[in-house]
């Protein structure tokens, strides 16, 4: 590699000291690594509190946990559109060799979880709009509906969110077992390359 050429490498993937902010051909940067971590704990949280009021019947226990699992949805709004933005937008390392239906496997469920990301962030405040009721975050703030109660669209969009959340849940738990593939019984430092670890 020429002195010129990796004068424009180092500039096209900025760095904090020795920390690369955009991904390489062999590791993750800096903001993938902090939008995967965030992003997951965001989304477990939010799942774990979904599916623990999902069969509630209705009255104030089920009522609370809806109110935090709204407030806390609306604080990961940012972040998480953020990280479906970034991943779209920017190729991770290459991927471990593997046979073809695991391949197409791991791509999908990938897929999944960006998507399925996406269509929770959109569904989520407008199911509570259409429901005829501002979004309350704790008692620091509240969003207002910009439209007025329509209980058929709101119902249809409540069931897609519920939806959406499990097949998010499935990609999450398929997502998982890859990565213990692929470090116990493969032997490759996948997860390492997501805390900054270069690919081997």
């Amino acid at each position: 590699m020429t002195t010129e050429t990796h004068t424009m490498t180092s500039s096209a993937n900025p760095k904090i000291g020795a920390v690369a902010l955009r991904d390489t051909a062999h590791s993750y940067g800096l903001v993938s690594r902090l939008n995967h971590w965030l992003g997951a704990a965001l989304i477990l949280v939010m799942l774990g509190i979904g599916l623990y009021f999902e069969d509630m019947p209705k009255g104030d226990v089920k009522l609370y946990w809806l109110k935090l699992h709204i407030a806390i949805g609306t604080l990961a709004f940012l972040p998480l559109a953020f990280r479906v933005l970034w991943r779209t937008l920017n190729h991770g390392p290459a991927a471990f060799e593997q046979p073809v239906v695991m391949q197409r496997l791991t791509q999908l469920v990938h897929v999944v979880l960006l998507l399925g990301i996406g269509v929770l962030i959109v569904t989520g405040p407008l199911a509570v709009w259409t429901g005829g009721r501002a979004i309350e975050v704790f008692t620091w703030f509240s969003i207002p509906s910009p439209m007025g109660k329509m209980e058929s669209l709101h119902e249809t969009l409540e069931e897609v969110h519920v939806f959406t959340s499990k097949a998010v849940l499935i990609a999450v738990i398929l997502h998982v077992l890859g990565a213990v593939k692929h470090l116990v019984f493969e032997r490759q430092k996948l997860a390492g390359r997501m805390m900054g670890r270069k690919r081997e």
